[in-house]
């Protein structure tokens, strides 16, 4: 019985207000924003070993918060939807306003077995219709009363989890019933409850089938709707929400002189997110595979400040995506989210773990009880890299630094603190005044795994040298896996799955087909208490 993310949940009441009163759906749900945005974030919790990471699916923890706040929003959306005889009368029908009273009762049983069967995601038998209704007492189509009952729909466990019973009673693991099945696809892979083409699918008995699974399967992977599952695996996955502000040092002198002429935006900085997410969509919607993702050298931005650091002119979102001509940004690794940081010097030491521990699933030890966690940053004297090795080579830090963390940040070191290509590194004292401009280096000794270790000195190499390990792919699978099973994987349990996951992504498939893997396995169609 998981709890809806909070994205989910939000998404579960959008759905119920729009199929209640489409045409008035948008106004009431901003109507709502003060309460929403009362809700509880889900909290991220990294897997045992790392440091960082860990998706938001994952918390299932139940706060007083989350109660207090959904019975609000319960109460606030039943208020609205019947703020109204005519609202009252859309959701009801004219049975609720004719001249006869002894067919109130059928009226409002009505509404609960069609809205409210779709918004608990389960065909409500008649005993729970009665058990709904009796909760309006003598007045069924009274606007407070009917207010009552929705209320008492939207914070119903069936509304806020998603609840599996299976079909074999009394068994450990047990098939799912078809709309058991239904919910799982769509919160899987749509964030939302399912359509009317699943439902009906559901509704039927074609779910149940290879076939009619697969065709619904299919579609669901072509539809839009895919994107919003898509975008907040790869933004946890990747951990871009830990680029902070470009604009917070605006009035700081040094980041002044650093920028230039034209300052950063917010939306800039949202665009670097949409880079990468739509890197991954374009990929998966073209047939493209999680090597195609890592090696994928288009621009999809339509922020001019984004497109002149890859020089490139802005994405319509229509057609092609332009590609970025400089071949020493080579996909992935040299995306803006990636490099920038919201101030004026880099940070090799976070790209050199994010390498390790979200492209490749290598764990890096704890840094010591002692370490600064202030990232260090150049003098008017020494280059970033300068001052990371001198910080880092010697003592306990030394042996995670040297060999591990710091080579792959060192290599992205020809790009600047905003993912601006460079070849120089342009130190500057308090002021802002620029006191050198020292050559960067790039080169480093870079091992992934066992006896793969060479000297490289590009983003293109270190790019290519991920690619050619295919750790990457073994990597996707694994974070892939957490994301959609909103748990750490048991080698004893999940181990088959992994294999079959990692297979498909490392064998240059098309990405869609990592997706599918999970609810192809059959564990996918099977409520189970191990």
């Amino acid at each position: 019985m998981p709890r809806l993310s909070r994205a989910q949940l939000m998404n579960s009441l959008r759905f119920a207000i729009a199929r209640a009163l489409p045409n008035e759906a948008d106004a009431l749900w901003t109507k709502l924003t003060p309460i929403l945005a009362r809700y509880p974030t889900d909290q991220r919790t990294p897997a045992p070993g790392d440091l960082k990471g860990g998706f938001s699916r994952l918390d299932q923890s139940i706060q007083q918060t989350q109660v207090d706040v959904m019975y609000d929003l319960g109460k606030a959306v039943a208020q609205e939807l019947t703020s109204t005889d005519a609202r009252r009368d859309a959701l009801l029908g004219s049975c609720a306003s004719d001249s006869q009273t002894a067919n109130d009762r059928a009226c409002l049983e009505t509404f609960i077995q069609g809205w409210g069967s779709r918004v608990l995601r389960y065909p409500l038998p008649t005993a729970e219709v009665t058990a709904f209704a009796d909760i309006a007492g003598a007045t069924p189509v009274d606007r407070a009363a009917v207010a009552d009952v929705i209320t008492t729909l939207l914070n119903s466990p069936w509304f806020l989890y998603r609840v599996e019973h299976g079909t074999t009673v009394g068994q450990p693991v047990s098939p799912l019933s078809a709309f058991e099945l239904a919910s799982k696809l769509s919160y899987q892979f749509w964030q939302a409850p399912p359509d009317d083409a699943l439902w009906a699918a559901a509704t039927d008995g074609s779910l149940l089938t290879e076939s009619g699974f697969n065709a619904q399967l299919d579609r669901m992977m072509k539809s839009p709707q895919l994107r919003s599952s898509l975008d907040e695996f790869v933004s946890e996955w990747l951990r871009l929400e830990e680029l902070p502000s470009l604009v917070a040092l605006r009035n700081d002198p040094v980041y002044q002189a650093f920028v230039g002429a034209r300052m950063p935006t917010d939306a800039s900085r949202t665009a670097m997110f949409e880079d990468v997410q739509l890197s991954a969509w374009n990929t998966v919607v073209s047939g493209g595979s999680v090597s195609d993702f890592l090696l994928d050298r288009r621009s999809y931005t339509a922020d001019p400040f984004l497109a002149a650091i890859y020089g490139v002119p802005v994405w319509d979102g229509f057609g092609p995506a332009p590609v970025i001509p400089s071949q020493n940004r080579s996909g992935l690794l040299t995306r803006a989210a990636l490099l920038a940081t919201g101030t004026a010097s880099t940070r090799p030491i976070h790209k050199g773990y994010l390498v390790r521990n979200a492209l490749l699933c290598q764990q890096v030890g704890a840094p010591p009880p002692n370490a600064s966690d202030r990232p260090p940053a150049p003098t008017d004297s020494m280059t970033t890299r300068q001052v990371v090795t001198q910080l880092t080579s010697g003592g306990s830090c030394g042996g995670c630094h040297n060999n591990t963390i710091n080579p792959p940040g060192f290599v992205l070191e020809g790009f600047d603190a905003l993912g601006r290509e460079r070849g120089v590194e342009r130190l500057y004292d308090p002021q802002g005044h620029e006191t050198a401009t020292p050559p960067v280096d790039t080169s480093a000794d870079v091992w992934l795994y066992d006896s793969e270790q060479r000297v490289i000195s590009s983003a293109a190499e270190l790019s290519r040298m991920i690619d050619d390990s295919q750790l990457f792919g073994s990597c996707v699978a694994q974070h892939y896996f957490r994301f959609a099973h909103a748990r750490v994987e048991s080698t004893s349990r999940d181990g088959c799955l992994l294999s079959e996951m990692e297979a498909v992504a490392r064998s240059g498939a098309p990405m869609a087909d990592l997706l599918k893997t999970v609810a192809h396995h059959p564990a996918f169609k099977q409520r189970s208490f191990p």
